[in-house]
């Protein structure tokens, strides 16, 4: 909802794309440099307390922009800085909703909570962006932004009654906020387990999933359809996610996060490879499902295994990371493929790219030190011994 209605508003006040790319990169820029400082408060903590804040700032940052909109006083400026605000807000939000998921349920049950909580997502990208145009055109961006504003007291009432306040790990006598984001950086780059996820994640973000600013071009270019079409291409993909999401939860006594890492990356690799070289619509749709269904798969995989083969007291500072390599990678993977000279193809590169993606899931998933490492084998483990697999 927020997404339709800032870019509603920018483009209405404005009539200029590069303005409503500049709100999109306030947004998304604090995100990028703030989400590893993020993943350190998540580690120092209470993550209840921390969700609390970042959940009323984001309500009343919704709260004000509906303000200022309704009193006709929303210039370009205030946008900016209030979509900032959103953007600083998300860098803590994120790695602390996904490291709070590890202290709710049992070890074996993390990976079923990631997959509803993806399922959850899912299906906000089919009934978000209905719910802010319904809005829009009835009453105005101003009504949207308040609704946006007090749906944010749903998740902080929970917060409240629901959540437990679960105290932080004790810390290292003397240790610092620079020491501790360091200390991530080096298991990031040292622990087998670690270093394989943040290899296909950068491969994912960088030449996977910054496909999708492009579809409107695939739409126009090589399907040949109009705007009603690429609105049902961009609301199949959370139809997959909904539908991945919810088979993952529903998985007994979890799913394996190899066999899920593995399968998704092929599936993703392969449903991309098609969409990049459809040119009939029949094709295009079931692959973007495809897409959708195997992110959720493989990031599933993936965040499950931060959150229970690592240190807990490392966990928000690798989620950090993780949120960060989205954040950088997946938009500077677009401007790549963007500026790919017209002898190879915009869509002959994403091609390419999607092939990258599945042969680098396999090589990790492949590789004697990242499999030891999630069966809990491998000796000098980042965090304590587990008991014996069954998730893997």
């Amino acid at each position: 909802m927020q997404v339709v209605a800032l870019g509603y508003l920018v483009y209405k006040q404005t009539g200029s794309t590069t303005a409503v790319a500049a709100v999109a990169a306030a947004d998304g820029i604090p995100s990028v440099i703030l989400s590893l400082a993020g993943g350190v408060l998540a580690d120092r903590l209470p993550r209840r307390r921390i969700l609390l804040v970042t959940q009323s700032l984001l309500g009343l940052s919704a709260g004000s922009l509906a303000l200022l909109v309704a009193t006709n006083h929303a210039t370009f400026a205030a946008i900016i800085v209030v979509a900032i605000v959103f953007g600083a807000t998300d860098a803590a939000d994120l790695p602390t909703r996904q490291a709070l998921v590890a202290d709710l349920v049992e070890r074996h049950l993390v990976v079923n909570a990631v997959a509803l909580g993806a399922a959850a997502m899912s299906a906000t990208r089919i009934i978000g962006p209905s719910v802010a145009g319904l809005l829009i055109g009835l009453a105005g961006p101003a009504v949207c932004f308040g609704f946006l504003a007090v749906a944010y007291l749903a998740p902080i009432v929970v917060l409240l009654t629901v959540i437990p306040d679960v105290a932080p790990l004790p810390r290292q006598a003397g240790a610092t906020a620079w020491g501790e984001l360091v200390d991530g950086l080096r298991v990031a780059v040292a622990d087998p387990l670690v270093r394989g996820v943040v290899i296909v994640a950068s491969v994912l973000a960088f030449c996977g999933v910054s496909y999708m600013p492009f579809l409107p071009v695939l739409a126009k270019t090589q399907l040949h359809v109009g705007p009603e079409a690429l609105g049902i291409m961009y609301s199949v993909g959370g139809v997959g996610g909904l539908v991945g999401g919810l088979a993952i939860a529903s998985m007994g006594r979890g799913a394996g996060r190899l066999q899920l890492m593995l399968v998704g990356g092929v599936v993703y690799a392969v449903s991309l490879f098609v969409v990049a070289h459809g040119l009939v619509l029949g094709v295009t749709l079931p692959a973007l499902v495809g897409i959708s269904f195997a992110f959720v798969a493989i990031s599933t995989s993936m965040t499950t295994l931060l959150q229970t083969d690592t240190d807990p007291a490392l966990r928000g500072r690798l989620l950090g990371i993780y949120a960060t390599i989205f954040a950088g990678l997946q938009p500077m993977g677009t401007v790549a493929y963007g500026l790919m000279p017209r002898s190879i193809g915009l869509f002959n590169a994403i091609g390419v790219g999607a092939l990258l993606v599945g042969v680098t899931t396999v090589l990790v998933v492949a590789t004697p030190s990242f499999r030891a490492r999630v069966s809990g084998l491998a000796a000098g483990r980042a965090g304590p011994a587990a008991a014996p697999d069954t998730l893997a």
